[in-house]
């Protein structure tokens, strides 16, 4: 295993320098691309900051499979959110738990791996947000610049390798262990979808999952892709254990840094820029410390306002809510394959097997909405393999906090439908909510963990779409790909009945309430430190991501995103950092991704 995992140990910084030319503020998914990439220019100085710990010789971090047990850990900033109004009410105090990575790397060192960029008409509405130089046709080859695509299935029709790049530096490759791959893929061909590279020319349609896992089975995260190269550079200092409390402000231009450093207050200043990658959670609690945001917010936490602006407000994050179903293969993801001692020899032998996935080895993407752009799919499936095993099943919804009661009959219906028989679940996400959410500080403890507050389902749309997109999963689980193997469309009914019996079974009343009780966040908040206009008083960045009214201080993470993408965010945080990189440096780094493949478009 220990070869698995890669030679080169981390080289940290335990005293930081009096100044450096710029500080990066966050190792995550795109914290450590904007290190690295400014880090080439040799004549400059970065320091880097994390307040997490080493992700180096983790294996419980290089294991893609083992990605759920580093929640609740200390590589996780472990946040819930707010109590909930319109959501949640299956949980206990109407609350999630809410993960964030804490570690060099972030949250791509966290997350189920999912590589998805987003659908082209996604960027395009950004620039017809304000956000100038980020269309579709601006960002793809910054996509493509970070990418090294691994064909380890050996080629097949699905890849339109136009839109790939097999030289960057970070891995995406395709791995589907399960028959109940092409099972699902054959369920979408009877239901008229195509199967396609959603990462290409369309998205609507199913396609096995691109995922950011090394050909040789290990985590693809960004400490790992970009940093460990870029390590031995002696212009970059990497700092750990070190929380940055605010920026440091004289007059309107940012000179620097407070940071925590192994329980020490230090002051780092800057010769030229800020850039705050701390993710859609704690950037804009760092802007808030420093005195950026709300007046009336910063009044209450008294701290004095340098300048009003909407930071913490617009959250956004996609939610999902599980349909599942037993099914008779016998090749799904159950916990006795996964603790064959077989599959994990060969996993540490070769890195193949099932330790080397993501637990969601499929997805969809669907337009079911009229009033969705054509093209814009608004609902997704993540489809994940999964018996339901009373051992895992115990683990899984203990991790959710369900309520007691909810619980307790969870546990006896499942054994009604499930039997001895395997099954997978349909998580049905919402793509594009209408209902938006706020980050605040804790008044009473402001640098204690931010309030967050998602404000999930607070528009009746959301859960209209929501209701669609379950009877499209049951679509699915009707087909003859699907019955043929055992797969039934209706558990829902027996398993949650008692708790929405006030409703006739399946009417969109019944589902809906469902999705009220049900629906859990996927983990993908975007939007805090919105980017756009100058004169749009809902931005809070420029398009060069410039905090509005600063000089030398910038955002660069998924906060700035003007309106949370179709999919999985965290590709998209790749190429922000590597965009940012570029508008700090004053450079274009991609030209070789730009015509060949736009005239082909």
């Amino acid at each position: 295993m220990s070869s698995l995992l890669g030679r080169k140990g981390t080289k940290v910084t335990n005293i930081l320098l009096p100044e450096y030319d710029y500080i990066v503020v966050g190792a995550g998914s795109a914290g450590a691309v904007v290190a690295a990439r400014l880090s080439e220019d040799a004549g400059s100085s970065i320091l880097l900051l994390e307040a997490g710990g080493d992700d180096y010789g983790d294996k419980m971090v290089a294991v893609p499979l083992m990605y759920g047990a580093l929640q609740r850990t200390h590589r996780d900033w472990m946040l819930s959110v707010e109590p909930q109004k319109h959501a949640l009410k299956a949980f206990k105090g109407n609350r999630n738990y809410y993960p964030r990575g804490k570690m060099l790397g972030g949250s791509s060192n966290l997350n189920a791996m999912i590589y998805v960029r987003g659908c082209r008409l996604d960027f395009d509405r950004w620039a017809e947000l304000g956000c100038e130089g980020w269309s579709y046709e601006d960002v793809l080859p910054y996509f493509l610049k970070s990418e090294a695509f691994v064909d380890i299935n050996n080629g097949d029709s699905i890849v339109e390798k136009d839109y790939h790049n097999t030289r960057g530096p970070q891995e995406v490759t395709r791995f589907s262990p399960s028959s109940l791959s092409r099972v699902f893929r054959s369920a979408g061909e009877e239901l008229g979808y195509k199967t396609v590279d959603y990462n290409g020319r369309e998205m609507i349609g199913v396609s096995p999952s691109f995922t950011n896992v090394t050909k040789n089975g290990l985590r693809a995260s960004t400490s790992r892709a970009f940093l460990r190269p870029a390590m031995d550079r002696p212009n970059l200092h990497i700092s750990i254990h070190s929380h940055v409390e605010k920026v440091l402000i004289e007059g309107s231009r940012a000179v620097g840094v407070l940071v925590k450093k192994d329980g020490r207050e230090v002051t780092v200043r800057c010769r030229k820029e800020v850039v705050i990658c701390a993710g859609a959670i704690m950037s804009p609690q760092i802007l808030l410390l420093s005195g950026i945001g709300p007046r009336q917010h910063l009044d209450e936490a008294k701290i004095p306002v340098l300048k009003e602006l909407p930071v913490g407000e617009n959250l956004q994050d996609h939610l999902f809510v599980p349909v599942t179903s037993p099914v008779t293969s016998t090749d799904l993801l159950a916990r006795s394959t996964l603790l064959n001692p077989l599959n994990i020899l060969k996993y540490l032998w070769s890195g193949g097997g099932w330790l080397r996935v993501s637990p969601i080895t499929e997805l969809a993407f669907f337009r079911l909405g009229s009033a969705t752009p054509p093209g814009m799919p608004d609902i997704q499936f993540h489809v994940v393999p999964s018996a339901q095993e009373k051992g895992v099943r115990d683990r899984t919804e203990k991790m959710f906090d369900y309520k007691d009661e909810i619980f307790t009959d969870y546990l006896a219906s499942g054994a009604k439908i499930f039997g001895s028989r395997q099954g997978f679940s349909i998580s049905v996400t919402l793509l594009h909510p209408k209902s938006t959410g706020t980050v605040r500080l804790n008044v009473v403890d402001p640098k204690g963990p931010p309030l967050v507050d998602p404000n999930f389902l607070a528009r009746q749309e959301d859960v209209d779409i929501f209701v669609k997109g379950i009877r499209e999963a049951q679509r699915f689980l009707d087909t003859k790909a699907m019955k043929a193997i055992g797969a039934e469309s209706r558990n829902i009914e027996r398993a949650y009945k008692p708790i929405l019996w006030q409703h006739a079974y399946d009417s969109d009343g019944y589902y809906g309430e469902y999705v009220r009780h049900f629906a859990h966040n996927v983990y993908h908040p975007t939007s805090t430190c919105k980017m756009g206009a100058i004169d749009d008083p809902t931005t809070v960045v420029d398009s060069q991501l410039r905090v509005k009214g600063f000089s030398n201080l910038r955002v660069a993470d998924a906060s700035v995103i003007p309106e949370v993408i179709s999919g999985n965010t965290n590709a998209a945080c790749v190429m922000i950092g590597e965009k940012a990189a570029d508008l700090i440096r004053g450079i274009d780094s991609v030209r070789q991704f730009r015509k060949p493949l736009f005239s082909k478009l």
